[in-house]
């Protein structure tokens, strides 16, 4: 809690007795009321999803899911049955939902750059560069 002094209004540390500025003796802090616990700190509370730990998949199952997730068609199936409970193991749920998201962000961004594309070429179309290659002056 922060102490002001009453005569200057000086910002006083809490372990002074009086100002440092002015000299006029501080009233002593005033008691804040016991807790009633031990307060559990907000970082410490597990998530939902993480009530009891994961076990870490294989290296080789690790691997043959990436393999089988690189496969066009079947890797997307593979990612939707397995995100949304298709697996009991739950590092298996967590890699499928991360390759997921992977997914959309990639597909996202090849949509950007697919309607920018378009654009710049729509716009370049529309230049009239015809008009360049007709002009004789223009070599």
């Amino acid at each position: 809690m922060l102490r002001f002094c009453k005569n200057c209004g000086l910002l006083v540390p809490h372990d002074a007795r009086s100002c440092p500025q002015c000299g006029a003796p501080v009233p002593p802090a005033a008691c804040t009321a016991p807790q009633q616990g031990p307060v559990q700190p907000l970082y410490d509370t597990p998530d939902r999803d993480e009530d009891a730990a994961v076990t870490a998949m294989s290296q080789s199952a690790t691997t043959a899911a990436l393999i089988l997730f690189a496969i066009p068609l079947v890797g997307l199936v593979l990612s939707l049955v397995w995100s949304f409970g298709g697996t009991r193991n739950p590092a298996r749920q967590r890699l499928a939902r991360a390759y997921l998201i992977r997914t959309a962000v990639v597909a996202v961004a090849f949509a950007v750059f697919l309607l920018v594309g378009a654009l710049v070429l729509s716009a370049v179309l529309h230049a009239g560069l015809t008009y360049y290659y007709a002009n004789p002056y223009f070599w």
